[in-house]
This record gives structure tokens, C-alpha cells and sequence, in this order.
């Protein structure tokens, strides 16, 4: 579930590429095109309805779900990040599936200042109760050639004279590229001793927000200087543009959050539980956020 998204992407070609019969569901079949092509089974439905998300499962050895809304509209938090891993769950413990996979994100806890996060640990919470054989694997920043941070690194730059960052910029990330993270959740459907675990993973760098940022204006070659705002100022405004725009540059909840450290229990956390050392990101940025050449 959730495999049309930026990450869940990644995860499906990456499980076609290893052999696996793959089953997909999704709203829209039109976007699982390509993965119909490479022999997935496709699955129209929504994975927020019990029912349809139970008969997709039937037959299946392990349900691995990438569905979550980073903001909390049109969907909110409660239904798609909450009661999403409920329904996965109480699904897979219904067709006797071996494991489920949730992919989560570091940093998830139980904080009324933080919507997302919160709403992250509760999924987490609600999985655990259904019984089932959960991995929960919690990952720091996914990179990816498009999509992703890189997508908010970009409205950024073309919002005004200044590069805007919200705070210091000196909160502490530990990202890991995209078909690397990929490669853990599929690699952990073969890992039983994880059943029922919580495991977070980053990549072999940690680095500040700023850094990160940087990296992007450097491979970009993106002239306009820097500026940091105090989240005090910056709220206001955001709670403005989230109550009038569809697509805001940032909501205040992702203000806040990008203030905290974002990184896993072991800088080696990959090599630790999978055995092989993912790539630097700070060298892959450079090739690969550059801008697109003009045809």
C-alpha cells in the first residue's frame, strides 16, 4: 500500500527487481501502469476502507504499507496515518499474513506541538494492538532525484529574493537516498528476527538542515543569499497560508518539526541490522540535484 507515492515507488520496482510476486493496491490503476508492465497485480481500492484493504490481502505472505499524509489536508493525520496501520493490521491478522512492514519516520511521539509526528506514533500504537507481527522501520530524510525534500528545496528558492531558513538551520539529519531505503524495507520482509521491532535508519552522514539546504544551492548553482527567520515569525504567516492556500510552502507543524534532531540510534544503523554501508549523500547530491537541462 502506498506504492505510488515518492517512497513507495522506489519499494515496489525494488521488490519486482528481487523476484517477488507483487500485488499493489491502489486508487488510481493508471498510476501502477508500470508496475502492471514488470508483472505486479494491480488492485483498485482505497487503503483506508477495511473491507477492500482485507480482500487485497488475501493470499499474501507479508503487507507492507508506505501509506501517510504529511499534512492534514484534504486527508487528515487521524484517518490515513492512524487508522491506516489499524486497518493494515487488523487485515493481515485476518488473512494470516507472516509480517507487516510500517514505514514510519524518526522522531515519532506523542507531542501535542507535533501533529505529524504524533500522528506517526499513534499509527505505531495502533498496529501494536492489533496482535500482528509488525517491523516498524523509522527512517531520517529520503532523497530521491525528484520529489521529497528536494520538491520543498525548490518552492523555497522561487518564493521571493531570499533563500529562506525557517530557524537556525542547525538541526541534526542523518538522510539516506531513496533506492537504498528501499532496499532496507524490502530486505527486512526476510529478517523475522525484526518482527515486532521498531529499527530507525539513516544514512552514514549526519548533518544540519542548513548543510542539506546548501547542498542543494551549490548543485543548483542558486545565487540568492540566505536568510534565517525565528520560527516566532515565520507561524503566523504559515497558519495564514494554510487556512487560504491548497498547497502552502510550509504548514506550522512542519516548521516545528524540521527544528528537531532527525537522526537514528547508530549512525551505522543499516550496516548494523542489513550488512552493507549505504551511500554518502553529500557526493550523490551534487550529480544528481542538478538542474534539469532545457530540451
Amino acid at each position: 500500500m502506498g506504492s505510488t507515492g515518492f517512497f513507495g515507488r522506489g519499494v515496489a520496482h525494488k521488490l519486482i527487481d528481487g523476484g517477488h510476486q507483487l500485488r499493489v493496491l491502489v486508487r488510481d490503476p493508471m498510476k501502477a501502469a508500470g508496475f502492471k508492465i514488470r508483472g505486479a497485480q494491480v488492485v483498485a481500492g482505497d487503503a483506508l476502507n477495511p473491507t477492500t484493504v482485507t480482500q487485497a490481502a488475501q493470499g499474501v505472505e507479508h503487507i507492507i504499507s508506505l501509506v501517510a499524509v504529511r499534512r492534514n489536508q484534504p486527508q487528515s493525520f487521524l484517518e490515513v496515518n492512524v487508522d491506516g496501520p489499524r486497518i493494515m493490521g487488523e487485515a493481515a491478522k485476518a488473512v494470516g499474513a507472516k509480517s507487516v512492514v510500517l514505514v514510519s519516520a524518526i522522531g515519532a511521539r506523542l507531542d501535542p506541538h507535533l501533529k505529524y509526528l504524533t500522528s506517526r506514533w499513534m499509527g505505531e500504537q495502533e498496529l501494536a494492538k492489533t496482535g500482528v507481527a509488525g517491523t516498524i522501520l523509522r527512517f531520517s530524510f529520503v532523497l530521491a532525484e525528484e520529489g521529497g525534500v528536494l520538491n520543498d528545496f525548490e518552492r523555497a528558492a522561487n518564493f521571493g529574493p531570499f533563500l529562506i531558513i525557517p530557524g537556525s538551520g542547525q538541526a541534526q539529519l542523518q538522510p539516506i537516498l531513496r533506492e537504498e531505503a528501499a532496499r532496507c524495507v524490502v530486505e527486512t520482509i526476510d529478517k523475522p528476527e525484526l518482527n515486532g521491532r521498531i529499527v530507525e535508519l539513516g544514512g552514514p552522514e549526519v548533518v544540519t538542515y542548513e548543510a542539506m539546504f546548501d547542498w542543494f544551492i551549490k548543485a543548483r548553482e542558486i545565487k540568492k543569499p540566505k536568510l534565517k527567520l525565528p520560527v516566532g515569525l515565520l507561524i503566523p504567516g504559515a497558519i495564514v497560508m494554510e487556512a487560504m492556500l491548497k498547497n502552502p510552502i510550509a504548514t506550522p507543524d512542519e516548521i516545528n518539526t524540521i527544528q528537531l534532531d532527525n537522526v537514528a540510534d547508530g549512525i551505522d544503523s543499516v550496516s548494523a541490522h542489513y550488512g552493507w554501508r549505504p551511500t554518502r549523500p553529500s557526493s550523490w547530491v551534487q550529480e544528481n540535484w542538478k538542474k534539469p537541462r532545457a530540451r
